[in-house]
């Protein structure tokens, strides 16, 4: 697939003021698609209503070991070596840090964005509710085995009604979701409606939850990844604590990570967190919360979440079911609690986002990898094989 030129939003001068030119302008219609989300993912805060996480009141402080990784080649996945500039300039990085051993030793911007811009991590946001839930339950908030409708009546009459939380967390719960970005005619694209579009998403995304009727297979049976289910467990930590999803982030993972930034989540057209998608922050808060999994909880000394939910990610989800859900670029993987994770190799955990969102996490090694983009395609899948080399060729380059 040939893409187009991966422009620079401010000297291309893309952007949403009226004096911009047309074929270059972003509005509430454009900004999810390119070029206009060169722009749009660094300020989506700013075209659709958000509700803030606010900042550590003590601030972590990264410790810095820089290193040269100009000189990298490794394959691209398509037949040829690749050098480390045109590698970031082809996956349309906005950031990209390195982290090794507890400091940071690769820190780069691109396309307008700095170390203080927060940027769309679309579904990033849902490892962040599934180590929220693994949080509770540890502390015995949150029944695994418990059924979506004990929670949130209102789905009683839906296809997730009877469903554990333990499916949802890990999207084995066989409700039928048809989430191809690449067919236009997707269900994904008439659901994110609920997300973005007031005049066609009028209830927000709990509305368009309840449609949901239909199943594909039996609960346990199949895993099938789909962001609907993402805001069913959203809706879940809603009712089963009574507090916000911003407060709870907040509370549990953003203030204890001692993130520096203050956070947003974006809100859908009935003014519900969106929990599938709407988590915006800084690169280095990212790489502050990387350093928190990468500790087992600790932070400056302290512990800040139990080392048991991590454990509970890391162990994975069923593999078979992965294995039969066909994800090629994925081998030796599953899905646990909203994180891809790898078995094979070094092993890695990985929050994974649309259009080149990634927080991939290697404790055995010690190495974490933070990037944000906004690649034309929105499957990570198209671009999962050069970066799974490009992390070997860091860690190699590292070791």
């Amino acid at each position: 697939m040939k893409m187009p030129p991966p422009l620079d939003w401010p000297n291309a001068g893309i952007g949403p003021d009226a004096d911009v030119p047309a074929e270059l302008r972003v509005t509430r219609d454009n900004w999810r698609t390119y070029p206009f989300s060169r722009w749009a993912f660094q300020h989506a805060r700013e075209l659709v209503p958000s509700r803030m996480i606010r900042r550590s009141s003590a601030p972590r402080v990264l410790k810095e070991s820089w290193r040269d990784l100009s000189e990298l080649r490794f394959p691209d996945g398509e037949g040829r070596m690749v050098r480390w500039a045109e590698f970031l300039e082809r996956t349309y990085t906005d950031a990209f840090l390195v982290l090794h051993r507890g400091a940071l030793v690769y820190e780069h911007y691109a396309n307008g964005m700095t170390a203080e811009t927060p940027h769309l991590l679309f579904s990033i946001t849902k490892s962040f509710f599934g180590l929220l839930a693994e949080i509770m339950i540890v502390h015995g908030e949150l029944d695994p085995e418990s059924t979506v409708e004990q929670h949130v009546p209102e789905l009683g009459a839906s296809a997730f009604a009877g469903c554990t939380v333990r499916q949802i967390l890990d999207m084995t719960d066989g409700v039928a979701f048809d989430e191809n970005y690449a067919d236009l005619d997707a269900e994904v694209h008439r659901y994110s409606a609920a997300y973005w579009t007031p005049q066609a998403g009028f209830g927000g995304v709990f509305e368009a939850l309840k449609a949901l009727k239909t199943r594909n297979a039996q609960p346990g049976t199949l895993f099938s990844y789909r962001t609907p289910v993402a805001d069913v467990l959203g809706w879940i930590l809603l009712r089963a604590t009574g507090q916000s999803l911003t407060k709870l982030l907040g509370d549990r993972i953003w203030r204890p990570a001692g993130c520096a930034d203050n956070a947003q989540i974006l809100l859908d057209t009935a003014g519900h967190e969106i929990a599938g998608a709407g988590l915006n922050a800084t690169a280095r808060d990212l790489a502050r919360v990387a350093l928190m999994l990468l500790d087992g909880g600790w932070v400056d000394g302290r512990l800040a979440i139990p080392p048991a939910a991590l454990d509970n990610i890391a162990v994975g989800g069923d593999r078979a079911l992965f294995e039969q859900a066909g994800f090629p670029t994925r081998p030796g993987g599953s899905y646990r609690s909203q994180w891809w994770v790898n078995h094979e190799g070094y092993g890695s955990l990985s929050a994974l986002g649309v259009f080149g969102q990634r927080l991939y996490l290697e404790p055995g090694s010690g190495l974490a990898v933070i990037r944000t983009g906004s690649h034309p395609v929105a499957s990570n899948s198209f671009t999962d094989v050069i970066h799974a080399n490009a992390f070997d060729a860091i860690r190699e380059a590292l070791a």
